[in-house]
């Protein structure tokens, strides 16, 4: 089964028409839980990014195992309670407010929510992408400067209980 992400509108939408609680879909290559009752941090757009943040965690799953041994050991052994901060659109990918100057975050650094994380170029328009949540960056998924794809993993952050 070739699930997309545009697939999981329908699905929710039957989901809670027929009051369904817990639902697994497993195959080869994918694998969708939804739990009604699981909660991210009371905010239901944050459970459909993290719903679409592991079907893309799963393609890059599978173009890392392509790439290296120890990429694949650091994907599987990565806990699934890693918040991904997307793309909302294509441009390039900026990690400091210029090219002198220091980056907005760094491995390991703690951000609060709504702090300017990176800054995304498209069509000659500085965006800034803010955390979403309070957490730690524990991955920076993409390089200074790199081309990136709406819905792109640019970081990812382990939440912490403030």
């Amino acid at each position: 089964m070739k699930f997309q992400i545009k697939n999981l509108k329908p699905l929710l939408y039957s989901i809670q028409k027929n009051n369904i609680d817990e639902i697994h879909i497993y195959s080869n290559t994918f694998k969708l839980s939804i739990n009604k009752s699981f909660n991210l941090f009371n905010n239901p757009k944050n459970v459909i990014k993290k719903i679409e943040n592991r079907y893309n965690s799963s393609i890059e799953k599978q173009n890392y195992k392509k790439k290296t041994k120890e990429n694949e050991t650091n994907i599987i052994n990565s806990p699934e309670t890693y918040f991904t901060i997307v793309s909302p659109m294509v441009g390039t990918f900026y990690c400091s407010p210029a090219p002198n100057e220091p980056p907005f975050v760094k491995i390991y650094d703690i951000v609060k929510k709504q702090q300017t994380v990176c800054i995304i170029e498209a069509m000659k328009l500085m965006n800034e992408i803010e955390s979403e949540i309070y957490g730690e960056i524990v991955e920076i998924l993409v390089k200074d400067g790199e081309i990136i794809d709406c819905g792109q993993a640019l970081m990812r952050v382990k939440p912490l209980n403030m």
